[in-house]
């Protein structure tokens, strides 16, 4: 009787490189799928800022949509950082050291990839019901205060990019010209200059009477 193939060990490391590789699927799956959410968004903030080009930057809706296209590009950042990490951690020889840190990395490149996901689910609804949605607002506004000094510095930030956003979604209307006065041709009429020379210089009859009264 022949003998049964050896079955194949499968090592932690093996485990671990699978795992690495579905999350660098879901990631890529997100990844378009944001990229595609994110296009869409700008479609419609662009559309917002057009309708009300004096006062959109009061709109609560306006500045939190401006927010959450900021959110979704922070959080695939965060995701392909993640997937880098995970794959030093996996390339390193003394696996067994690091297995811990793979896991807890693991967890949290999941944890990025629910965010993401929340991304897509009820997306319209969200921006319906701006004033509700508190901890959601909170949430992003704390993330993004952390990327620069303050929040408000985020704040301003928020302000200058809707000045560029105004700049390249309304085209600023040029001065109209004012029409030029066509004044009629002169061509053909008499010389008035001439004329007025004329008229100036006394007639020869009047020149005889004055050298015999003289």
């Amino acid at each position: 009787m022949g003998q049964r193939p050896s079955k194949v060990k499968i090592t932690k490391n093996d485990r671990a490189i699978l795992q690495l590789k579905r999350s660098k699927d879901e990631i890529h799956k997100f990844a378009k799928r944001t990229d595609n959410l994110i296009a869409s968004e700008r479609v419609r903030l662009k559309a917002m800022i057009q309708e009300d080009p004096k006062h959109y930057k009061e709109n609560p809706q306006i500045r939190f949509l401006l927010k959450r296209i900021h959110y979704q590009n922070h959080l695939l950042e965060q995701a392909g950082d993640q997937l880098i990490n995970l794959e030093n951690l996996v390339s390193t020889l003394e696996f067994k050291l690091v297995e811990l840190q793979f896991v807890k990395g693991l967890e949290h490149g999941n944890e990025i990839l629910s965010k993401l996901n929340k991304e897509f689910k009820d997306a319209d609804q969200l921006m319906d019901n701006v004033q509700s949605q508190i901890s959601y607002q909170n949430e992003i506004n704390d993330v993004l205060a952390r990327s620069v000094v303050g929040v408000d510095d985020f704040e301003e930030e928020l302000d200058k990019e809707l000045v560029q956003l105004e700049e390249e979604f309304i085209p600023k209307k040029e001065p109209q010209e004012e029409p030029q006065i066509q004044m009629p041709s002169t061509e053909g009429l008499p010389d008035l200059k001439s004329e007025e020379q004329e008229s100036t210089e006394p007639a020869p009859e009047q020149i005889t009477r004055e050298r015999a009264l003289a």
